[in-house]
């Protein structure tokens, strides 16, 4: 293809936008991922100290057995995925105005990646098709973790106690690091914390930000997106507005760089089995993919916070 179809600082401004644009890019630690199965050790059990001797006296405490302890290891283990889409546009509308044609498809193509790798760790689906993804461990979704707590669907109780119980339960073992939070539930949260006064109204309303990506909740970190909830694309609202927790034990990696192929000759199948024959057709079609993967240290280092159904209004 003529170099004038695929400028070569296309690449770099697709995976900054995908960063700013990503949950997991904002909220996880980067790691290392390989093509292949990528073992990670994890401690079980840590050495601890205990005192030497019997006693207070110097005698009573040289020459003692040193107490004796142990540490113990075991490895999680996960393959990546490929995530990828094409998009096509006109031979014409690309010859005549390149630039504004790859300045929009760089923004659309950093968002499809953003929120692909964003619903696969937060809900094991895919946007194209809401579908599950295959060959991946429940367990390692951050949407199933065991520990679930629901909001109160009455507008007149705060939802600041059901956080509080989320926190916790699971401070009881873990640490708690930060909220990923649905952007729709921002409201909820201001109305039952901010301050008012003796009238009810609220004090400084002009403080609040509702477009912020990022804040705080209790005193700790809160992220907002979209894939909190999971619908993103085709996949369907689960009702979750919160997830918070331990999210240091959320890994991520990219087992190459975002790659983007450029063709006006190929033929495509789409889903339902259509042919587009791109020379005959006058299209020029553009690829995006990228290969990665991700692990919960622990599904329990994390709570989901769900929405209760509304009470139904007797007739």
């Amino acid at each position: 293809m003529p170099d004038d179809l695929l400028p070569p600082t296309l690449v770099g401004p697709i995976f900054e936008k995908a960063q700013e644009t990503s949950l997991v890019m904002r909220m996880g630690t980067p790691i290392e991922v390989d093509y292949g199965e990528t073992s990670i050790p994890v401690t079980t059990a840590r050495p601890e100290v205990g005192q030497v001797g019997v006693g207070t006296r110097n005698q009573d405490r040289e020459g003692y057995r040193k107490p004796v302890s142990g540490s113990a290891w075991d490895t999680k283990t996960f393959a990546p995925i490929k995530l990828a889409t094409i998009v096509t546009a006109s031979d014409e509308f690309v010859r005549k105005n390149p630039l504004g044609l790859y300045t929009k498809m760089q923004g659309d193509l950093a968002f499809a990646i953003g929120r692909g790798v964003d619903l696969a760790v937060f809900h094991g689906k895919q946007p194209i098709n809401g579908a599950p993804l295959l060959g991946i461990e429940a367990s390692n979704v951050l949407a199933n973790t065991p520990n679930v707590v629901t909001l109160p669907a009455d507008r007149r109780a705060s939802v600041y106690e059901s956080l509080l119980t989320g926190y916790e339960i699971v401070v009881e073992d873990e640490d708690f690091t930060a909220w990923a939070v649905d952007p729709r539930f921002r409201a909820r949260l201001i109305r039952d914390g901010a301050e008012r006064d003796v009238n009810g109204n609220l004090v400084n309303p002009a403080e609040i930000n509702l477009n912020a990506q990022s804040g705080n909740i209790l005193g700790i970190r809160s992220e907002y997106g979209r894939a909190v909830a999971g619908d993103l694309g085709a996949a369907t609202n689960s009702g979750i507005k919160v997830i918070g927790g331990d999210f240091s034990k959320l890994r991520y990696g990219f087992a190459d760089e975002i790659r983007v192929k450029v063709s006006d000759q190929a033929t495509l199948t789409d889903g339902a089995g259509n042919t587009v024959n791109l020379w005959q057709t006058n299209q020029v079609a553009l690829l995006i993919e990228v290969t990665m993967g991700w692990i919960l240290g622990e599904p329990d280092a994390f709570v989901a916070f769900k929405q209760a159904p509304p009470t139904p209004v007797a007739a």
